[in-house]
């Protein structure tokens, strides 16, 4: 009588899942287990993401991708958030701006929580540099200081484009968005990517790979962001217009930077990583990059200002110092279009490899065709209750 098990053992024995999979069909063998252990565990590791398609154009939030094993994978519609646009993740959370309204939501796609934050309209337009239509602010990225679900004074750090001050934060409790000025270093080049790393710190890149940055983040109140060191990047790193991404392994800040060097047989081209370790400098000490061949049990997921990793070990069937990325590949007859991939390549000998559609019989290619300016972001899911 498997259903008559004491609670406490059931609760103890699910403990020891590491896959949110796992964890869910425990909780479902019958009521007694499920009455036994929470609806949203606070033990499980960071889980494989799946890829939120976003678009330019109506639905916005169109499809994700979820890995199903090594190289295997499907693509679900989602349900349409209308007139959101996903201007970044953190932490499993999508920041949504309402294009009509311009108001800001972190939604946990998941969970479906919803946390509503100030509209946009409360920003001072002595900043705002105007055109000919007046003045305009563009939410450029938007990433979270710390995940909700773990510590109530989590910051809202939203970037901007077309503005003297480059960023502006929010922190519960705050009424609107405070202007973060740093009047000591001023770096005129437009970010590339920028990522949450360690406790309530954020690192950035701007230009083609010229400087990164490491910003300070005071939940205050009100909540801030303060530049607190801006380095020259090393010699070492490629400087190059192909993207670039920060991603944090392991407690370890990465810069995983592309180049076109693999031609395929239809005469594509698909690029390759080459990853670095940044480590800060201090008073004494220049910063430094040093490049890696081996990330040991780590797999990283690349995308823009979303980029992660998780432990190969927490996942069956799956192998560690390999990368996983999407590729916008051959041109579609319509113009604008891209045919994209899921690509994964593995950091040891530099091969890459299409991944593969679960449902396609013969084990096809995932690809879907996508507008050039539309983006794709790794998302890992957060079954977490937020903190309030």
């Amino acid at each position: 009588m498997w259903a008559g098990l004491r609670s406490q053992l059931v609760k103890f024995t699910s403990i020891f899942f590491t896959s949110v999979d796992d964890y869910l069909r425990f909780r479902a063998v019958c009521k007694s287990w499920r009455s036994a252990v929470p609806h949203r565990p606070d033990h499980l590791p960071t889980q494989l993401p799946f890829l939120l398609l976003v678009s330019t154009s109506e639905p916005r939030i169109r499809a994700a991708f979820r890995l199903t094993a090594a190289s295997a994978g499907n693509v679900l519609p989602l349900p349409n958030r209308a007139n959101r646009l996903c201007i970044g993740t953190s932490f499993g959370w999508l920041i949504l701006l309402c294009m009509k309204d311009r108001l800001i939501n972190l939604f946990n796609p998941v969970t479906a929580e919803n946390i509503r934050l100030p509209y946009l309209d409360v920003l001072s337009f002595a900043d705002v540099v105007s055109d000919a239509d007046g003045p305009v602010i563009v939410a450029e990225k938007a990433v979270l200081s710390s995940d909700p679900t773990l510590d109530r004074d989590f910051v809202a750090v939203l970037f901007t484009r077309g503005v003297t001050i480059r960023w502006y934060t929010w922190r519960h409790g705050d009424e609107s968005w405070t202007a973060n000025a740093n009047f000591l270093v001023q770096i005129t080049v437009r970010m590339r990517d920028v990522v949450p790393y360690d406790n309530r710190t954020l690192c950035a890149i701007y230009g083609e790979n010229d400087y990164w940055a490491v910003l300070k983040v005071d939940p205050g109140p009100p909540g801030r962001a303060t530049i607190a060191a801006c380095y020259a990047m090393p010699n070492c790193v490629p400087r190059t217009y192909y993207p670039s991404y920060l991603v944090v392994a392991a407690g370890k800040l990465l810069l995983a930077a592309s180049h076109y060097d693999n031609w395929t047989a239809s005469g594509n081209i698909i690029p390759e990583f080459r990853v670095f370790r940044l480590e800060p400098g201090d008073i004494s000490r220049p910063a430094v990059a040093v490049e890696v061949d081996d990330i040991h049990d780590r797999i990283l997921f690349l995308s823009p200002s979303s980029s992660m990793s998780v432990s190969a070990e927490d996942f069956f069937g799956f192998q560690g110092n390999f990368i996983y990325f999407v590729n916008k590949d051959e041109r579609d007859e319509r113009e604008n279009w891209r045919v994209w991939r899921i690509v994964v390549q593995n950091l040891e000998n530099d091969e890459t490899n299409m991944v593969a559609d679960s449902k396609s019989p013969n084990q096809r290619r995932l690809m879907w065709r996508a507008h050039q300016s539309d983006v794709a972001q790794w998302v890992p899911p957060n079954l977490r209750s937020c903190k309030r």
